[in-house]
């Protein structure tokens, strides 16, 4: 099913408005250093899972979450402020892990022995020139 224009349209809102708020409004310690990668509002407006990523390997997961959703009053209370919509939808916070993962696979490429590659480039050369 293609996904409608008014669905992406308010998931990108509310991706705007609750990153907005998560990175300059919250004062919580424990939601420091996370950014929202990614926001997916349900068609009826119930629920929207948003999900963050930490800036650091090193934050604890499992504390962001619960400062996150002490917080989740205060966030649909803002919400509800700057966004027209018939209802807030209830925020589930979900944890992206693809940044860090993205992370983790580029230091393994560059702690790959430049070696490989020239020898690889050997072979593409004896190849075609046979």
């Amino acid at each position: 099913m293609p996904k409608s224009y008014r669905k992406e349209r308010l998931d990108e809102l509310f991706w705007e408005e609750i990153n907005s708020i998560v990175m300059y409004e919250l004062s919580d310690p424990r939601v420091a250093d996370i950014g929202v990668t990614q926001v997916d509002v349900a068609p009826d407006l119930t629920t929207a899972r948003v999900f963050i990523t930490p800036f650091y390997e090193d934050v604890d997961t499992r504390e962001t979450l619960k400062g996150l959703d002490a917080a989740q009053g205060y966030i649909r209370s803002q919400l509800a402020q700057r966004i027209k919509v018939r209802r807030i939808p209830e925020l589930i916070f979900k944890i992206d892990r693809t940044y860090l993962e993205a992370r983790r696979v580029d230091a393994i490429l560059d702690s790959l022995p430049p070696a490989a590659e020239e020898s690889n480039e050997e072979k593409k050369e004896e190849t075609t020139s046979d």
